[in-house]
């Protein structure tokens, strides 16, 4: 497939690890300047030069924490220094900062959930979008999840946040598609990273992560989360997430814009 992305500029935040390092790779392969957002900068470091190997024409190292709009200001105009134009934005950044029945949560981590999911995706986009416009070309992908169509027990706010994402992104769509520019979301179900060098200290897979101290102390609760695909495999491996944002990204994918492309072996099905 001829996708028209070589010499392009693509931002991912939250590179470093997971579904963002998968996505940032498949960019690298299509020869395209690759930006990596994120704030473990030595891991940042390693991934960078993993881009490099896999093909990448470029690849920039952009230290931001995205919930901060001074930052993402900041991380944008160096991008546009380095390279004048943003041509795909991946709005990659997210999770939950815990599990619980929304009666017993913390307000405290509400804000958390939203900030870390909705706000991070409005600061990067609100950024990018008057150079997207003044060049009459773009592409904006916004990573959502499962848990904003059906919803999840336990991370009421996380699914509510992933499913203001992909209400966002069909928004969006309408607002900037006669200024050349596709807005679309990627819903993945369970995506594991794919070994340790796959893991920053800020993803939830870490040693010290949320999903660890889960494991640790309430498997089960956790457990009750998942849910069973058709296939005989139950979980997606990033590599597939990222092939979905470059066809999105692509030429071939200029005619998509405002889905939720759902990447979860079936779930809905059952």
């Amino acid at each position: 497939m001829e996708t028209g992305l070589t010499g392009r500029t693509v931002v991912v935040t939250g590179a470093n690890a997971n579904i963002g390092r998968g996505i940032a790779l498949a960019f690298a392969a299509e020869g395209t300047n690759v930006v990596i957002v994120g704030r473990d900068e030595r891991r940042g470091q390693q991934v960078r030069e993993t881009l490099l190997g896999a093909g990448a024409k470029d690849v920039l190292w952009q230290a931001a924490d995205v919930t901060d709009r001074a930052q993402v200001g900041a991380m944008v105009a160096a991008v546009l220094a380095r390279f004048e134009a943003i041509d795909v934005l991946v709005n990659n950044v997210g999770g939950n900062v815990d599990i619980d029945a929304f009666v017993d949560t913390d307000p405290e981590t509400w804000q958390q959930d939203i900030a870390l999911n909705l706000l991070s995706t409005l600061n990067c986009t609100h950024a990018v979008l008057p150079g997207m416009i003044a060049h009459g070309h773009g592409r904006i992908i916004n990573i959502g999840s499962t848990a904003g169509i059906l919803g999840d027990p336990l991370i009421a706010v996380y699914s509510a946040m992933k499913g203001a994402v992909h209400a966002f992104s069909k928004v969006l769509a309408k607002e900037v598609g006669k200024q050349g520019i596709t807005v679309n979301a990627i819903a993945p179900y369970g995506t594991l990273p794919t070994g340790s060098d796959d893991v920053s200290s800020g993803s939830r897979w870490h040693a010290n992560g949320l999903f660890a101290r889960l494991g640790a102390t309430r498997r089960e609760e956790l457990h009750s989360i998942g849910r069973r695909t058709v296939l005989t495999r139950q979980t997606a491996y990033p590599s597939e997430i990222g092939a979905a944002a470059v066809y999105l990204a692509s030429d071939t994918g200029a005619f998509v814009t405002g889905q939720v492309l759902a990447i979860d072996g079936g779930i809905q099905l059952a």
